[in-house]
């Protein structure tokens, strides 16, 4: 049997707009769409959107009538007039899909939440932008690594966009940009100064760097029950290193913290502050 191959045509559009309060992230989204002829319904989750588009009057009083009329919504879409879903506030849906459980049961529903509501707005057929804070910028270093929610939505999209305020001016600069023989490209990075050719290279000075390898203490049953009694989250991860046979101390926590999918960044700056303090 032959296999059937994937042409490309016109693909439907998948985007994230991102970037700090007041930049101008709907009104960007509003003229994207008229520049690309496209026919929107805003679900509309920080109730911040003061465009011109249509937007979608829904109930999001907690987190379990969110996350069904949310998925409700997405289906009414499907068989609608509308080319385009934007979701604007992403952020903000990852809190409110955090449910009442407790423990670390909160965190998971939020995820499981999460990723019906991402799969239900790509089985739509409907092209798909995605409005969301700063925070949605994927982040990877030895301190933080940005969750797996948002590394998804980050992965899915085929152009991604900063919107930016200088001044009096508002602005955007795209960051992605994935497509076929498509002459938009993500800036490029400005060329460094060239160098003359007769002069010789300065000699690059060196130091030596000493690693501290001080043991880091565990923590004791005194200070786990006080920083349980603070934050719920952190006496389930300290239970899963006790389970995983690993070590109770203050950075093994964070990182275990950082690890966890179902957690908002916000969770892991506060763990970070009360562990930290």
């Amino acid at each position: 049997m032959a296999l059937k191959l994937k042409t490309r045509g016109n693909e439907l559009k998948k985007v994230l707009i991102y970037g700090l309060d007041g930049t101008g992230k709907s009104t960007f989204a509003e003229q994207y769409c008229n520049e690309n002829n496209l026919k929107p319904i805003v679900i509309d989750i920080d109730d911040t959107n003061y465009t011109n588009l249509d937007i979608v009057d829904i109930d999001l009083e907690n987190d379990i009538k969110a996350y069904q009329n949310i998925k409700n919504i997405i289906k009414e879409i499907k068989t609608s007039e509308y080319d385009t879903i934007i979701l604007d506030g992403v952020s903000a849906l990852l809190e409110l899909l955090t449910s009442k459980a407790n423990g670390m049961r909160a965190y998971k529903d939020r995820a499981d939440r999460w990723s019906s509501i991402l799969q239900a707005m790509i089985n739509s057929n409907k092209n798909l932008i995605f409005i969301g804070q700063a925070d949605m910028e994927v982040i990877f270093n030895e301190e933080f690594q940005s969750p797996k929610p948002i590394i998804k939505v980050n992965s899915i999209v085929n152009e991604k966009y900063l919107t930016l305020k200088e001044g009096k001016n508002f602005t955007s600069r795209l960051e992605k940009y994935r497509g076929k023989n498509d002459e938009r490209k993500a800036p490029k990075k400005k060329a460094r100064p060239a160098k003359n050719e007769g002069s010789k290279p300065k000699p690059v000075k060196t130091e030596e760097v000493i690693e501290d390898v001080t043991p880091t203490p565990e923590l004791n049953e005194d200070e786990i029950q006080k920083y349980s009694q603070e934050s719920g989250i952190i006496k389930a991860l300290t239970n899963k290193l006790n389970k995983d046979k690993k070590k109770v101390t203050v950075e093994n926590i964070i990182q275990e913290a950082i690890d966890d999918e179902r957690l908002h960044p916000d969770d892991v700056a506060k763990i970070r502050t009360i562990l930290e303090g």
